[in-house]
């Protein structure tokens, strides 16, 4: 999921339309570009939401809740407070340098006015706002666990005995039910983008569904095998209201300046928040299920880059935002360019990630472990 951020936001320089604040648009723009942005939006944040609600689970299940604060400031809390005033600061001289080279608006002078616009309060964070949001859900679940243990011990057993029962047998239908609501709830006909110190409780509470989902998947992580034998089932399924969620919102949604959608909409906001929240669910339960098929042992090479994916997130915004400068003037497709920066952003980053992270404090800061420099 980490990963497909990268790409996600390389996709950006290649999207015709502007409907994202960023410097750079190259001259060989492609709309399937725009298609990888919104169809990796649908799913990737929320089914990392889901993840780190489960591992959130374990952490507090094996060092108590004072060791769960203790992690989780260790390995979210520190990384946010020291990379954020580093991102902001290099971001601040990028943005109208990148803007410079774009084929379209923005230029440099609007993407600076941008960033010091007032506006700028809802970017503050850029893309390190998942990690200050995931602080706000630790913090939530720190609250909520000492009420928990008030409730009586045999209605918390019939409530995870439900929910082991329920998960593979119509449980999906409640949880999209919850999510639509939410959705319905939007500024946008999408889950809203905010990056600022005040999100909305509607975003929260969004990705607080999914948090919550993994924190209980962990308490019955029996019920995790049964995600396997429908996965490719589901991933077809939340593919296929992934296009009706699309088909719904292009004829219905009229973007506004602030790019948010416009007018009531008609009954095509209710079944474009339908179809959505059914293809975040459905791709949430698909991708679980797939890993679960062909990736649940032991592997050196996808362990390194599991750890490494956390480094190669926080630091790619500038690489995704100046590679595509360097392939500005060749005339390439969009999505072979697309591709490129992908691949090079990753293998640069990699290449940090080996030599001045992993054997460093860095390494240990961010995975709990420091490898000796050269190791497997």
């Amino acid at each position: 999921m980490m990963l497909l951020g990268v790409v996600r936001h390389a996709a950006v320089s290649y999207v015709p339309t502007v409907f994202f604040e960023w410097p750079y648009r190259d001259a060989q723009a492609d709309m399937l570009a725009y298609w990888v942005v919104v169809f990796i939006r649908v799913f990737h944040l929320p089914v990392f939401f889901a993840v780190a609600g489960f591992f959130a689970a374990y952490v507090a299940e094996t060092r108590g809740t004072r060791g769960f604060l203790r992690h989780r400031w260790s390995r979210i809390g520190v990384p946010f407070l020291v990379a954020w005033p580093v991102l902001a600061v290099t971001m601040f001289f990028i943005v109208p340098f990148a803007a410079r080279f774009s084929a379209t608006p923005p230029n440099a002078a609007y993407s600076l006015a941008e960033l010091t616009s007032p506006r700028a309060l809802d970017h503050l964070f850029m893309h390190l706002w998942f990690l200050y949001h995931l602080m706000i859900l630790c913090a939530v679940a720190t609250a909520l666990r000492p009420l928990a243990v008030r409730i009586p011990a045999t209605l918390r057993a019939r409530a995870m005995d439900l929910f082991a029962r329920r998960v593979h047998r119509g449980g999906v239908a409640v949880l999209i039910l919850a999510a639509g609501f939410l959705l319905y709830r939007m500024e946008s006909w999408a889950i809203d983008y905010y990056a600022g110190p005040l999100p909305p409780p509607r975003l929260l509470a969004l990705y607080g569904l999914f948090f919550g989902f993994g924190w209980m998947l962990f308490r019955r992580r029996e019920t995790v095998e049964g995600f396997k034998r429908p996965a490719w089932v589901f991933l077809a399924a939340g593919i296929l209201c992934f296009f009706v969620y699309r088909h719904f919102f292009e004829i219905g949604c009229t973007l506004v300046p602030d790019r948010t959608c416009g007018g009531a909409g008609g009954g095509n906001h209710l079944r474009a928040v339908v179809f959505l929240a059914m293809s975040m669910w459905f791709m949430a339960y698909g991708l679980i299920g797939v890993f679960q098929r062909y990736m649940d042992g032991s592997s050196r090479p996808w362990r390194f880059m599991a750890d490494a994916s956390y480094w190669i997130y926080v630091v790619h915004v500038p690489f995704v935002m100046l590679l595509p400068l360097l392939l500005a003037g060749t005339p390439l497709p969009g999505l072979i360019k697309l591709a490129l920066v992908s691949v090079m952003a990753i293998g640069l980053i990699l290449v940090t990630y080996h030599y001045f992270v992993r054997p460093t404090f860095i390494g240990k800061q961010l995975n709990g472990r420091r490898y000796p420099r050269g190791a497997a």
